[in-house]
Parts: C-alpha cells; structure tokens; sequence
C-alpha cells in the first residue's frame, strides 16, 4: 500500500494539474467548447459539439420529439439546432444543407416523404456529414447511406391494436382516419391493422381522408362520417390528436355506442382509457425514440459501435389496466421516470430485444415495403 506522504504528493500534484487545464484564455475556451477534442471524446465529454435535428412538421407528436432530443443531447453538452420541413421534402433537403454549411457534426431527421428523403441522405453523404433517421424509414439511391435509424414498427403496432380489436370486439366494422400519407409511419399502421383483421376474419375497413395527424382536420372528416350515415362499430384513430377530434364531434352530435382504438399512447389519452371514451392504443412514445437517437450519434462520435437500424417493439397494448406501464411522452415526466429507471431506455436494451425478434421484423417490414410498391 501506498504511504500516507505518497498519496498527499499524488493529490497535491493532480489539484495542481487541474489548475493549469482550468488557466486560458477566452478564446481557447470558446474554441474547446466549439470542437471537442478527440480525446475528451474518448473519455466520454461532447461538450460544445453541434448537431442538427430536422423535424417533419407542426404536429404535436413531433415537437414532443424535439423536447427531448434536445434535452438529451444537452445533457451530453452538445449543442442542437431545430429546423422544421413543414412536411415538404423541397424544405426538408434545405433545412439538411443549411445544417451542413452551419458545421454540424450529425444531423438527426424525420421525413417528410419517405421517397423525398433519398436526396437529403446524399446531401449529407457527399458532405460527409453522419446522418440519423427517426420514426418513417426513407428510401435511399444508390449508394446512399445512413449513419443510423431508430424507429417503432408500425405495422406491429397496427397488427397489434387489429387483432386487440378482433379479440375484445369480434365481428364488428371498422373505420380507419389514417395519418399523413407518403411518410411510412400512416401505411405501416394501416398494413398491420388490415393484416391482423384478416387474419380473423373481421369485416374489411373503410377509410376517411387522412386527418394528416391533426384534430383540426379529423373534426370535419367524423362530422362528414356521421352524417353519411355509415355504420361501423370501432373507428381506428390514427393517432390521439385525430382520437381528440373525433371524440369532440361524438360528444357534440351525442354518438353513442361507438368504440375508439388509436395509436400513440400520449398522456391525453390516459385520461381517455380511465373515462371509456377511448378503449385502447399502441404506445410509441416519441421522448424514447429521441432519446435513443441521441445515444447513436453519442456512440457515433465516440467511436463506439452500435446497431445501425433499430426498431422498438411495442411492449403491449395500452388499455385502462395497464397505464402504471406506460412511458410518458412529455419531456419532464421522462426525464423523471429515466433517471429513476422507471422503464427501460438504453440503448443496449432495445438492440438486444431487436436483435432477438429480428426474423420478425424482418416479416413486417416485408410486407409494408409490398404494400408500398402496390401504391
């Protein structure tokens, strides 16, 4: 063991150390908090580095997503600048080009129009720029290529609220509001919930408009429903800001009998599940997505490996029984029930759990990219 004089001289010799890397000038401060340097990086600080998240649209699921990609990335010290494509691929590759002429170090994306995306990727390719894809997966050209992706399946969520409905409400019709089309995540949740239908031998769907996610546009699409005079028994939600209009228009024009899945899981459906105006959904809580996206570009940077295309398997379907389990889409209560592990949200967990059902994956994702060519 070391002796008493020893082990003072090491301590006094590392403090004064400390105070020579805490003397500089203002501008070499500036310059470190910039750049970060390859070997803080390999002892794990990215304080300064700047990176670029590129959202799709004004839709509340999305903003959610940029809350905590930014507190996150933050809490590693890094610095996050958000675009907004306003769902227009032509914005989407401006919003990645302007990112690039600012120097960011990785760009984070969620398409606007998957088939839009293919010249966003070789923007950031020919600049050589690490590229991150969250949520709807894009196409690629060529030799084009992505740095990461993280996404939920949604057509395992799909399947998984279809054949929920085909157990607890056998028989019955349905009408489906999907999301924004052209995107992936809208047909991915519709080729799931149509296989698990058939499958049972349920009733085949009929679609409405696309509510392109918003209330605003699926109030007038369930006044349109109910004045048709269609019947239908179930009607499928494509996510909890359509789910809200529709309640809005049942509860105004007193539609009863009426059962209400959706997709999402938001904490304003919670209450919807407790109170019976809405039965079930499928949880895909953007705060995770983001948070795992930021722990690719982290492991990126630090020259770490990790598994390229990720995608999330939805734990279960959410109903009034199981909400004690479910994981928060608002940026604090996240941040809360992360750093008192409340739920599982490294990084490690899910490419296990991936890896583990990838044939799966495999099967599902086969049959979206059918469907899609079939468009």
């Amino acid at each position: 063991m070391l002796n008493k004089k020893l082990i003072i001289l090491i301590v006094v010799i590392c403090i004064t150390l400390l105070g020579f890397v805490s003397v500089g000038s203002a501008s070499s401060d500036k310059a470190d908090k910039e750049t970060a340097s390859a070997e803080e990086r390999a002892a794990g600080d990215l304080t300064g580095v700047k990176i670029g998240f590129v959202n799709a649209g004004p839709d509340d699921y999305y903003a959610q997503f940029g809350n905590t990609f930014k507190a996150i990335a933050e809490a590693y010290g890094m610095d996050v600048t958000e675009l907004n494509s306003d769902y227009k691929p032509e914005k989407e590759l401006a919003n990645v080009q302007d990112l690039i002429a600012k120097g960011v170090e990785a760009i984070a994306v969620i398409t606007a129009g998957a088939a839009g995306s293919a010249t966003t990727i070789e923007a950031a390719n020919e600049a050589g720029v690490p590229i991150f894809f969250i949520a709807g997966m894009p196409e690629m050209t060529g030799g084009a290529s992505l740095t990461g992706h993280v996404t939920d399946n949604f057509v395992i969520m799909g399947y998984q609220i279809g054949k929920w409905v085909a157990e607890n409400y056998p028989g019955s019709k349905g009408v489906f509001i999907p999301g924004f089309l052209g995107q992936g995540p809208a047909e991915g949740e519709i080729v799931g919930t149509e296989l698990a239908l058939a499958e049972n031998n349920m009733p085949e769907l009929f679609f409405t408009k696309s509510s392109e996610w918003q209330r605003t546009l699926a109030i007038p699409i369930t006044q349109d429903l109910v004045a048709s005079g269609r019947e239908f028994d179930v009607i499928y939600a494509c996510n909890e800001e359509t789910a809200a209009g529709v309640i809005q228009v049942f509860e105004e024009q007193n539609v009863k009998g009426k059962i209400i899945v959706s997709f999402n899981g938001k904490e304003e459906g919670w209450a919807w599940l407790k109170s019976g105006q809405m039965v079930a959904t499928s949880p895909n809580p953007p705060s995770l997505n983001a948070d795992l996206c930021v722990q690719q570009i982290v492991r990126h940077l630090r020259g770490e490996a990790f598994l390229q295309y990720l995608q999330i398997m939805p734990w279960d379907v959410l109903t009034k029984e199981n909400l004690d389990q479910a994981i928060p889409w608002i940026t604090k209560d996240y941040l809360e029930g992360r750093a008192a592990n409340n739920f599982q949200w490294s990084l490690e967990y899910y490419e296990t759990q991936y890896s583990e059902n990838k044939e799966m994956f495999v099967e599902f994702d086969e049959k979206f990219w059918e469907y899609m060519k079939n468009l």
